[in-house]
């Protein structure tokens, strides 16, 4: 996987570590049985979306 130029004005070791302090929150957060069924409701009308344009 090639890394993607940041071009956001945010220095790259401040997403970084907004990133290490987000990410075992996420991680939790999805081990939610709710959560993941929300989730995927939400991608198959993403794709239902894709499919339309």
């Amino acid at each position: 996987m090639s890394k993607k130029k940041n071009n956001t004005g945010i220095p790259d070791f401040e997403l970084e570590s907004l990133a290490r302090m987000l990410l075992p929150k996420i991680q939790e957060m999805f081990k939610d049985e709710q959560v993941q069924k929300e989730f995927e409701k939400w991608k198959a009308e993403r794709e239902a979306n894709k499919l339309k344009k």
